[in-house]
């Protein structure tokens, strides 16, 4: 063991009830020694084991007793460190002295350094990350600049649109084989080419850079075509090069011009999977800016919410969403969290006990004054809105292998038309067939079949798969399906409706039924609890129409009290019941055991001082939802349940259904944590779910599905949305996948077999025995006969038979 000492300022710490929770959470981590909180300054002082904890652990502790650290951040550019190198620097900076928090983008190659001032400076921070090659960014971060999705859709529509122009004037000439029209293509074409090119310059530059690298890549193939066909295109109009045999200028060009232009129409199916991942959680950051009412003396004064300090207090009332995370210092009210735990019924929180509160859930009734702890980039919501923020796209696993394929591929093509170039010109001496020969193995070895036969699949497959009300947001998804084994659902708002209703009334006493509901429809009427509604809902469904209570007491966390027609009534919680004196009989006790065993609430209705019966409120599954587990479990696939909600509800669920595993009680990072511990025992996931609280996990697990339904958050995480929040669309997509495996198989075999069948014969092999070859314009014309197939064949995707709704 080696034991650390370190202090930390603890913000929003007033009082030793505060004290308290914090020191419960954090002890709560095994390998602290000693915890001291100073309630006057805030500051912290902890022992832990540095072998078995880190800060952040400590932190994350602290953050979730609902408090939070004073801290700095700094910016790193990490452009400069190689790719291998940049998965590790988040585990050797986090053993770094003083570090609280490193947050890394693949993506952009920037990170987030939290650190803490009390332990450890800004220049210590920056002299540490020096050291392993990353510099520090001046001010804040800022967000990636990206082209214009409009422009790029122009840039490679435009480009395809010429190069199919320049291909057709091209051929049109050659076979109508009228001087006026073949001037016409040779005038034209150059322009026409270069045109495209230089529309899609940035694959063309992109490949040449990678191929001076010694590291080509599909690009650098496509660079390599389109430069040296061009080239020869001017070669054969400035007279160096002299051309025979019904071969001319424009053949050059039209085959570089349609390179580039098909290429630029694969890359841009290709990009456009490459979606912002951003849109709706911009949306929800939006949401939550505005003004707060801020407490001061007696009074309280308007601010920006951007200007609102941790420490400050902050007046909620009923109606309003709270902006700020904090904790409870006056007042209580019922707080709709079911963002973040999942669950429909609110929960009350109190100033007395110093209940935390988080920004985005909503003060239904009520009213609070919340001293705030993290505001703005800090608050809870915001750090699952970063972590989703830095979900990487995945590339396919064939596509990323047709990738490394034609990396080698790329020198052996150069290979092949350098030896071609050297045979025909040394070994034979002619000049003309040379470069034919050597531009025709160019022409007929370009990547356009291979560079599009993934991303044409898949474009048309998020295509046919959005018809099902599937919203499939990378494109890697249709692979990591068929690769996964096991399937984990949320409890509500997934496998249920997520709304609770009247599921049953269980007389006690020998009453009038329709008589009770009456008097509690009443009653509830007044009320904006969402068991209220649920019960007035199902009074309406019954045909039972509600009264005008006389008189209407309102009792936080235990049910409401009243006077209808006389009748004195009261609604709610067995501690109403011993509230106001009624017995529990064992009738009512088993009841409310039974009625907690299958996961609803039992809501007591009081006539006087008796309990004359139970009403049975709560969740409802999805009608689907058998079925599904069902065609999943038959598919091979284990079946579990993650939810916050408390062990009864998860068990009669787990037993429901016939589940194969069932976890509850899980917070938003314990259904992530339980993602990843899936993955260390070579398991992979799909994660189901629809709440802010199941982010986290949708974001790590294999395949992240959200329901439309759902939280935009969630939804945003997700790699596959169902927009049609019925899950029987989930087995369409297993079906479905393998369709889509098998379609981008076929193209890419097909794009590799075209090669190395036409490659020889472009080179002359067959030229000397039986005097076949390729010229440029039939390499041209076989590469797009290659396009057409591998295009037609994905078409076929848009067939595949639908699911029966």
């Amino acid at each position: 063991m080696t034991w650390r000492r370190t202090k930390v300022k603890i913000v929003g710490v007033d009082c030793p009830s505060c004290v308290y929770a914090i020191e419960k959470k954090v002890k709560s981590k095994s390998h602290v020694r000693s915890f001291k909180l100073d309630v006057n300054t805030g500051v912290a002082e902890v022992e832990y084991d540095e072998d078995e904890l880190s800060l952040r652990d400590l932190y994350t502790a602290i953050r979730e007793a609902g408090y939070d650290v004073y801290k700095e951040k700094l910016y790193f550019d990490l452009k400069d460190l190689g790719a291998e190198g940049v998965p590790t620097l988040e585990s050797r900076m986090l053993k770094k002295r003083g570090i609280l928090d490193v947050k890394i983008s693949l993506t952009t190659k920037i990170a987030v350094v939290t650190y803490n001032p009390l332990e450890v400076s800004r220049e210590e921070v920056i002299s540490e990350l020096r050291e392993l090659g990353a510099e520090p960014l001046e001010g804040a971060l800022k967000e990636e600049r990206r082209p214009s999705e409009r422009l790029l859709l122009y840039r490679r529509l435009g480009s395809f649109i010429i190069g199919l122009i320049a291909v057709t004037l091209s051929m049109a000439s050659m076979f109508a084989g009228e001087a006026q029209l073949l001037r016409g293509a040779e005038a034209l074409t150059p322009f026409l080419a270069g045109l495209a090119i230089s529309l899609n310059i940035d694959i063309v530059v992109r490949g040449w850079r990678s191929l001076s690298a010694a590291l080509p890549v599909m690009d650098s193939l496509i660079a390599l075509s389109v430069t040296s066909t061009f080239i020869a295109g001017l070669a054969s109009l400035a007279g160096f090069l002299l051309l025979h045999g019904g071969l001319h200028a424009s053949t050059f060009f039209e085959a570089s011009a349609g390179v580039i232009g098909f290429i630029g129409l694969g890359k841009y199916l290709e990009e456009r999977l490459r979606k912002r991942a951003l849109g709706a959680l911009e949306a929800l950051a939006t949401s939550l800016k505005g003004h707060v009412r801020v407490v001061v003396g007696e009074s309280t004064v308007e601010k920006p919410l951007s200007e609102v300090k941790p420490g400050e207090v902050v007046e909620v009332r009923a109606g309003e969403v709270i902006l700020v995370d904090g904790v409870v210092v006056e007042g209580q009210g019922y707080v709709d969290e079911s963002s973040f735990t999942g669950e429909p019924v609110p929960r009350v929180k109190r100033g007395e006990t110093r209940d935390p509160v988080l920004a985005g859930s909503a003060l239904l009734s009520g009213y609070l004054r919340v001293r705030a702890t993290r505001v703005g980039s800090e608050t809870f919501i915001a750090n699952l809105m970063e972590a989703v923020r830095e979900a990487e796209y995945l590339k396919p696993r064939l596509a990323r292998m047709a990738d490394k394929v034609v990396g080698y591929f790329t020198w052996i093509v150069l290979g092949t038309a350098l030896a071609t170039l050297a045979y025909w010109w040394i070994g034979y001496g002619d000049l003309q067939w040379a470069v034919m020969f050597t531009a025709a193995v160019l022409t007929v070895a370009c990547p356009c079949a291979l560079g599009i036969a993934t991303p044409l699949v898949i474009s048309l497959a998020v295509l046919r798969s959005s018809r099902e009300g599937i919203l499939v947001r990378a494109g890697a998804v249709f692979e990591r399906v068929l690769s996964s084994d096991v399937v984990v659902f949320d409890k509500t708002g997934t496998l249920t409706v997520g709304k609770p209703v009247l599921l049953a009334v269980h007389a006690v006493k020998d009453v009038d039924l329709e008589k009770v509901l009456y008097l509690a429809c009443s009653l509830e009427s007044r009320s904006e609890h969402p068991l209220a509604r649920a019960i007035i809902e199902g009074c309406a469904k019954k045909g039972v129409k509600p009264g005008e209570p006389e008189e209407y007491v309102h009792i936080p966390g235990e049910g409401v009290y009243g006077v209808v027609e006389g009748v004195e009534i009261a609604i709610g919680s067995p501690e109403l019941a011993s509230r106001l004196g009624a017995a529990l009989s064992d009738e009512v006790m088993n009841l409310i055991r039974s009625i907690g065993s299958r996961g609803n609430t039992p809501v007591l209705v009081i006539l006087g001082s008796e309990v004359v019966a139970v009403l049975e409120v709560g969740d409802v599954p999805r009608k689907e939802a058998l079925e599904v587990i069902e065609g999943l479990k038959k598919r091979g696939y284990r079946v579990g349940l993650a939810s916050g909600d408390v062990e009864a509800s998860v068990s009669y669920y787990k037993e429901l259904f016939e589940l194969d595993f069932a976890y509850w009680a899980l917070k938003p990072n314990d259904k992530a944590e339980l993602m990843k511990d899936l993955q260390r025992r070579d398991h992979k996931a799909i994660f189901v779910g629809d709440g802010i609280n199941d982010a986290p996990a949708i974001g790590v697990a294999n395949v992240g599905v959200a329901m439309g339904c759902g939280a935009e958050i969630s939804r945003e995480a997700g790699d596959v949305v169902l927009v049609g929040n019925d899950l029987r669309a989930l087995l369409f997509l297993l079906d479905f996948s393998k369709t889509v495996k098998s379609k981008m198989m076929q193209n890419i075999a097909w794009a590799f077999a075209y090669n190395v069948v036409l490659i020889p014969i472009a080179a002359g092999a067959l030229f000397t025995s039986f005097h076949l070859f390729i010229t440029p314009q039939l390499a041209a014309l076989a590469m797009i006969l290659s396009d057409i197939s591998v295009v037609a064949n994905a078409l076929t995707i848009l067939r595949s038979r639908a699911w029966k709704k």
